[in-house]
C-alpha cells in the first residue's frame, strides 16, 4: 500500500469534493490503506446519515483494509508518551492517535485534511490536503 487514509479523505471522496477527487486522479494505481479505526468512523457517519449499507460496502472497496493492530500498539504508546506533555495533546482524539499510529507503524504517509492534529506526531509522514 502506498498511503494510509484518514477519515476526512474518505468523506471527501464519498462527497466527491474537488480536493479529494483531485488527489485520487493525481495518484492513479496507488493503493490506499483503510485502518480499522477509519472504517469504523466512516461506518458510524454512514449509519447516522442512513446511507445504503451495500453502497457503503462497495465504496469502501476502494482501499485495502488494515485490520491487524499488532504492529501498531507499541507505536501508539510511543506517540502518546511523546505528545503527552504537549498542551494540545488533550485536543487530539483517541481515534486520531490510533490513525496516526497506524500510518507511522506501517511507514506510509497519512492523507488527511486534519493538519491541526497530525502535524504534531513524531515520525509521521503527512500529506495534508486543502481546498484549492
Amino acid at each position: 500500500m502506498d498511503f494510509v487514509a484518514d477519515t476526512s479523505l474518505l468523506v471527501g471522496l464519498w462527497r466527491r469534493q474537488r480536493w479529494a477527487t483531485l488527489f485520487a486522479r493525481e495518484n492513479p494505481g496507488k493503493a490506499l490503506g483503510l485502518s480499522w479505526v477509519v472504517l469504523g468512523e466512516f461506518w458510524h457517519g454512514a449509519t447516522r446519515a442512513s446511507h445504503d449499507a451495500e453502497h457503503v460496502r462497495e465504496f469502501l472497496g476502494l482501499g485495502i483494509p488494515i485490520m491487524d493492530p499488532a504492529p501498531v500498539v507499541r507505536v501508539y504508546g510511543e506517540i502518546c508518551a511523546a505528545l503527552q506533555d504537549n498542551p494540545s495533546y488533550r485536543e487530539i482524539g483517541q481515534n486520531d492517535l490510533w490513525i496516526g499510529a497506524v500510518a507511522t507503524a506501517l511507514d506510509r504517509p497519512l492523507v488527511t485534511r486534519n493538519r491541526r492534529h497530525f502535524t504534531q506526531f513524531p515520525g509521521l509522514r503527512l500529506i495534508a490536503l486543502e481546498d484549492e
